[in-house]
């Protein structure tokens, strides 16, 4: 006996051969023409395509998002690791020929200051060679023209000295310098981006170029950052060092108050002493400036 069957519309009793459905008048899906199967067929074909390729901008999507918060997991996770091994990463002693231009530059300051003094100097005498004892007084013009002599040759020697100076200091302090270039980079970025913007540059090369100037100037800041590390730890020798030359000093005081030395050695060991501290003073100061700017 074959299983009964039902009309898909309407639920009541069909006949194996029926056509359509008696009560309501539907054709029955067993009969439809065979186009309009293929054609269902066909429907059904290009829906699964679709989903298909829905299907696939969604994962694509999921996966470059994925990517791109694996990009920045692993970017965070790098972060982490320089600023850990910026921590344990020792204050390096500052280079022997960094030391040297910063002597250099030092020495310079000071004989600038040296030089206003002595044109002041050169300035006081030439209005005493406006006095008319000048032109009566002999002697008054014989003193005169000594001081205006002796000046003369000073302001020639820290002349000769400052060419010098000049021949052997860098054209730009080396920290400066690395500041000049860590500028360029961050033109260069705003630039880029810029043009990046503009659509002038597409994303690829957007992306190289970006990543290749980060690291050139963060290259950069990291070298002129010990450096400055450098100029600390130097900067503390060169206190103690001062520390030390004033200690001697009133030490040479002291000795001579209680009658231990002459006031001829007295006074030769406190110039050559005031001397030493004048030049720790003015690299201190060239030190501070460097490390501040």
């Amino acid at each position: 006996m074959s299983e009964r069957q039902f009309c898909p519309y309407c639920g009541n009793p069909i006949r194996p051969k029926d056509k359509y459905c008696i009560i309501c008048g539907k054709p029955l899906l067993s009969d439809l023409p065979t186009k309009a199967n293929k054609e269902a067929e066909s429907k059904v074909q290009d829906d699964i395509k679709e989903a298909k390729i829905i299907s696939k901008t969604i994962t694509k999507k999921k996966d470059k998002k994925i990517k791109e918060e694996e990009k920045e997991e692993a970017e965070k996770e790098e972060e982490k690791k320089k600023k850990e091994k910026e921590k344990e990463k020792e204050i390096k002693p500052l280079p022997e020929e960094v030391k040297y231009q910063v002597e250099l530059y030092a020495e310079y300051s000071d004989l600038q200051f040296e030089k206003e003094k002595l044109l002041e100097k050169l300035d006081e005498v030439s209005n005493m060679m406006k006095d008319d004892r000048y032109e009566t007084d002999f002697d008054y013009k014989q003193n005169v023209n000594i001081k205006l002599k002796a000046v003369k040759t000073l302001i020639k020697e820290l002349k000769e000295r400052e060419n010098e100076l000049t021949k052997k200091m860098d054209d730009v302090f080396i920290i400066q310098d690395l500041s000049n270039k860590i500028d360029a980079k961050i033109y260069q970025l705003k630039n880029l981006t810029r043009e990046y913007r503009l659509k002038k540059v597409d994303e690829n090369i957007f992306n190289k170029l970006k990543d290749r100037y980060k690291g050139e100037k963060q290259d950069l800041e990291e070298e002129r950052e010990e450096l400055k590390g450098g100029l600390g730890l130097w900067l503390q020798d060169l206190i103690l060092e001062k520390n030390d030359l004033i200690g001697e000093i009133r030490l040479n005081k002291g000795r001579y108050s209680s009658k231990e030395i002459d006031e001829e050695d007295y006074k030769d060991t406190d110039n050559e002493l005031q001397y030493k501290l004048k030049k720790v003073e003015a690299k201190i100061k060239t030190v501070e400036k460097l490390i501040e700017g």
